[in-house]
């Protein structure tokens, strides 16, 4: 998320706003994926941990475009969304119930980050509070948003790839790549953890929604993830 002080910001994802108070100077990796097992005990065994009936329980990374997967525009924003990965359930900003999988924490990042972007204070506080892995972020931004309406909820670009940098059946960290409406190309670098049978964001102490934000040249060592042309 590319932050700017006390503001709303240019979502790594899609543009849109998020509240956050400074921006990460990392740069996305390019390495391989890490898999390992699950460092934390999980209620449910990896690929059977969602009530929707989903049925993908594939648990290696995606390395080419997935092809279970359809697109939708929210708010100006085409957002992924597949019939075996997930969301299983969508009811108004809330698009929740996705697969314990790798594909199921790639579509979540893309849903719940994009969302964030594009979302009032209103819809902004309802995605914390039942998305969002609880911490200090969390609550900082749910002050914020409930104060003065911080954005008007446009899209600045759209997502265009994706890069696995690590997953675990508890954790993923997904580089998700956006072309912005003036050609560039950000990356910024989510997380989300399997929590309370469901992937959920993790925000950062800063308030941000990614740990990272870069630019890069163009989208070498991506894979393709963009429902536009």
């Amino acid at each position: 998320m590319l932050a700017a002080s006390l503001t709303l910001s240019v979502a790594g994802c899609g543009g849109g706003k998020t509240v956050s108070h400074a921006g990460g100077g990392a740069t996305p990796s390019h390495g391989r994926p890490h898999i390992g097992p699950s460092h934390t005990a999980q209620a449910t065994s990896p690929g059977q941990g969602n009530g929707c009936g989903l049925t993908d329980t594939n648990q290696t990374p995606p390395t080419s475009t997935p092809k279970d997967v359809t697109w939708q525009l929210i708010k100006g924003d085409a957002l992924p969304a597949s019939p075996s990965a997930g969301p299983g359930k969508i009811d108004g900003p809330i698009a929740r119930c996705y697969a314990h999988t790798p594909l199921g924490a790639l579509i979540a990042a893309s849903q719940i980050g994009d969302r964030l972007g594009l979302a009032s204070n209103r819809e902004g506080t309802e995605i914390l509070k039942q998305q969002a892995v609880p911490g200090p972020g969390v609550d900082n931004d749910l002050r914020m948003l409930a104060g003065p309406e911080m954005g008007d909820g446009s899209s600045d670009g759209q997502l265009a790839g994706f890069q696995f940098v690590d997953y675990t059946p508890d954790t993923a960290v997904i580089n998700l790549a956006n072309r912005m409406n003036n050609g560039t190309f950000n990356v910024a670098t989510f997380t989300v953890k399997w929590l309370d049978g469901d992937w959920k964001i993790q925000i950062q102490a800063s308030g941000a929604d990614s740990s990272s934000v870069s630019q890069v040249a163009s989208l070498a060592g991506y894979v393709t993830w963009s429902g536009t042309n």
